[in-house]
């Protein structure tokens, strides 16, 4: 296309109401040469909120409207159909939808507030819309006998009629007029703010713009704009018409078809864009370094013709000769072929040298030679120097000892200067590195207020990737990134569902025993019962009154007290090693049932009882076995599944008439009449690593599923569809945890102390 288009914006270090954004279309070569390409520059003072909801629809309203419209799909067609129509049309359907979007949204938006820029390039016309106080400049070549050769004019001035400029605004007409025209070749146009003309003058606007490229004319805007201490935001957008463009100032030799001309060209420009951007310093080291290139090539008039027919035969080579494809079979083998002969050839050298004695003593003397030659020649020439320099008249002494100052001088300011440039370059980096982040945040906040987890998500991996890529370097830089990490890490949370709730202590066992090591607890009406095989005592917290007991249990035979579980009687079973330990929880005895059970204990997945009968999952064996209880012993072990599973992984196990194992990557099997049913979970972030227990809801229908190292338990419901997850900045070495739905209550054993912390609504 005939045309080139940049942006700057830059955003005020103070917080304020007003938020602001450009948009550029992006769109595919086939629509940009059909349709041309679409731009928008939006300042909007308002709740921040609303300001971005409003940012967000007008942009993707408008792209739509536009690159979808019907007559766009003609246009394909019959050429004839005009883009300013088109634009029109856009133009009203954006104003009519963006009136219904502020009515169902109710968000009242003061015009007054809000300064829009809307437009199309195509070509060499121009069409845009304007609300507010935005500034459309024009940039053109003055007439030759009005000395100036550039001259800049405001079109909003020109085509606004100040006696309706007070006229009320209707909120379904926005953008009512529409200015059309051409866009002289190699002319420029640039909208903006209204800040941009009150801190930068019309020479400075001109000289920048007409002598860069509006890339390069951006980041200077930029660079000089971030140097003044202002509490406004700057934003602009350049187009300049690329099309039957003249040469610039520099007369450059013209040479048809010549690579050599091309490279000048690129010189001479990037030598204007040096010297336009280069602050003025002691020395400058570019015109110096060229009167001594000069003079020398002045002096060696013979080399220089030699330098001048070796670069015609390279362009010969370059037009005339045939490419030769990177990817070659032959080009590998050759290559090959000589790396390996000169590898035989250097160690069959290096060979002959170690297996010849007499050849190597040579070899090092004369290494040892040449060294202790070198060292004298430098010897005697700085010898020579000195005794050359010491035969000098005076005034020649001063004239060498000036120039000698004056090149370390020149030295230290070429050193120092590409030092300063290098931390201007990286400064501006880091800077807009910084803004891009902010501004995916901003979307993302966006997003999320849409309820749109999925884009919120996507945007998130690209922040990823910048914050990888940001490496703050002075204090300010490192402040803004803190702010920058701590606004990521919130918005991690969101998106991932995490409630970090505030944890209140219940008990803290060490108060009752000082080692006191518990490893599982469980709540049975309205006390929390702790077990601890270590020190053989169970704790008991009475939730309602505080009091924390114990109950010793010194005179039983016990080395575990693993699975709690709960009957009808709601009597607490632990799994012993060849034994159940029943625990009263009204009077505090124990009884005891055996097991008949031959299989290694430490492979047993977990223990359960449901309806009277007792299921234990057995790793080693892949299967989970049935037991029936007889008076004081649970017998007639049976296979419940019908075939064996492969459950080297699995942690957890839980009945509600199906049975559910518990992987410790988070997969939750389901088990129905010993056959495995269909059951999948959805993905939550971060991924399961070593999930270690699973409880089901049986009243709400929810899965809880426990990851002590990730400090959390996640929800889900039934159907495996992600909730959310809950964790707390109190929990250090989690062992285990019980629901309350009743109540609304989740405890959590972390180390020996129980804490409880409030059920979020999963409704």
């Amino acid at each position: 296309m005939n045309y080139k288009i940049a942006q700057f914006i830059i955003t005020p270090g103070q917080r304020n109401n007003l938020v602001h954004e450009i948009y550029i279309a992006q769109p595919d070569a086939n629509k940009e040469a059909l349709a041309g390409k679409l731009f928008a520059l939006i300042e909007i003072e308002s709740k921040k909120a609303d300001s971005l909801k409003i940012i967000n629809f007008l942009i993707n309203t408008l792209n739509y409207s536009y690159y979808q419209n019907e007559k766009m799909i003609l246009r394909e067609r019959v050429l004839s159909i005009k883009i300013e129509h088109i634009f029109e049309s856009a133009i009203a359907k954006t104003n009519k939808r963006l009136a219904e979007f502020l009515q169902n949204e109710k968000i009242k938006l003061n015009p007054s507030l809000v300064n829009i820029t809307i437009g199309v390039i195509y070509n060499d016309s121009l069409h845009f819309s304007n609300l507010g106080k935005n500034k459309a400049l024009l940039l053109y070549k003055g007439k030759a006998e009005d000395g100036a050769k550039y001259k800049l004019t405001d079109i909003t001035e020109q085509t606004t009629d100040k006696g309706e400029a007070k006229k009320s605004f209707q909120l379904i007409k926005l953008f009512s007029n529409i200015i059309s025209g051409a866009l002289p070749r190699g002319g420029y146009f640039i909208f903006s703010g209204e800040t941009l003309s009150e801190y930068l003058s019309t020479k400075q606007i001109i000289n920048i713009i007409t002598t860069l490229p509006p890339a390069s004319a951006a980041e200077q805007i930029k660079n000089t704009l971030s140097k003044i201490n202002a509490y406004v935001p700057f934003l602009g957008i350049i187009i300049k018409n690329t099309a039957g463009m003249e040469m610039q100032k520099v007369k450059i030799k013209q040479l048809a078809a010549s690579t050599r001309a091309s490279i000048e060209n690129l010189i001479t420009t990037e030598e204007q864009t040096e010297k336009l951007l280069t602050p003025s310093g002691l020395i400058n080291a570019k015109k110096w370094s060229s009167f001594f290139n000069n003079l020398v090539g002045w002096l060696n008039l013979e080399q220089t013709k030699k330098i001048g027919k070796k670069t015609f035969l390279l362009k010969d080579k370059i037009f005339s000769g045939k490419k030769i494809s990177w990817f070659s079979f032959k080009k590998i083998s050759n290559s090959l072929k000589n790396y390996l002969s000169i590898l035989i050839s250097l160690l069959a050298y290096i060979f002959k040298i170690l297996s010849d004695k007499q050849r190597l003593s040579e070899f090092f003397k004369e290494l040892i030679s040449s060294v202790k030659n070198l060292f004298l020649k430098i010897k005697i020439t700085i010898l020579k120097i000195f005794f050359w320099y010491k035969n000098l008249n005076s005034i020649n002494k001063i004239l060498l000892s000036a120039f000698l100052i004056c090149l370390i001088i020149f030295s230290s300011s070429l050193t120092w200067k590409n030092i300063k440039n290098k931390e201007v370059k990286n400064q501006v980096a880091i800077n807009n590195l910084m803004a891009m982040i902010e501004q995916k945040q901003n979307q993302i906040d966006a997003s999320l207020l849409y309820n749109n987890e999925e884009g919120a998500k996507k945007i998130l991996e690209e922040v990823n990737k910048l914050i990888a890529e940001l490496l703050p370097k002075n204090q300010t830089q490192k402040d803004q990134y803190n702010v920058l990490i701590a606004k990521h890490r919130v918005q991690i949370e969101k998106i991932n569902r995490v409630i970090r709730a505030d944890a209140i202590e219940i008990a803290n066992l060490i108060n009752l025993n000082p080692n006191a090591k518990p490893t599982n607890i469980i709540l049975v009406q309205k006390k929390i019962f702790a077990a601890d095989a270590e020190q053989k005592i169970i704790y008991s917290i009475d939730l309602k009154s505080k009091l924390t007991t114990s109950i010793n249990l010194t005179d039983q035979n016990i080395s575990k007290l693993d699975f709690p579980n709960i009957d009808t009687n709601n009597n607490i079973s632990y799994f012993n090693t060849n034994s159940i330990i029943i625990l009263d929880t009204k009077t505090e005895k124990l009884s005891t049932l055996k097991i008949d059970y031959s299989s290694k204990t430490q492979k047993i997945i977990d223990f359960k009882q449901y309806n009277g009968r007792y299921y234990l999952a057995d790793a080693i064996n892949g299967q989970i076995y049935r037991f029936n209880k007889n008076n004081s012993e649970l017998t007639g072990a049976v296979g419940w599944l019908n075939s064996p599973e492969d459950l080297t992984n699995a942690t957890s196990l839980f009945i509600d008439g199906d049975i559910y194992l518990l992987k410790n990557n988070g997969e939750v099997s389901q088990y129905s009449k010993g056959k495995k049913q269909e059951f999948s979970m959805s993905s939550v972030e971060p991924n399961f690593s070593q999930a270690t227990k699973l409880t089901i809801s049986i009243a709400q229908n929810y899965l809880y599923v426990f990851e002590p190292v990730g400090k959390r338990l996640v929800v889900f419901n039934k159907k495996g569809n992600f909730i959310n997850q809950y964790t707390s900045d109190k929990f250090d070495n989690l062992k285990d945890f019980q629901i309350d739905e009743t109540n609304k209550k989740i405890y959590f054993l972390s180390n020996a102390t129980v804490y409880s912390i409030d059920l979020a609504n999963t409704k």
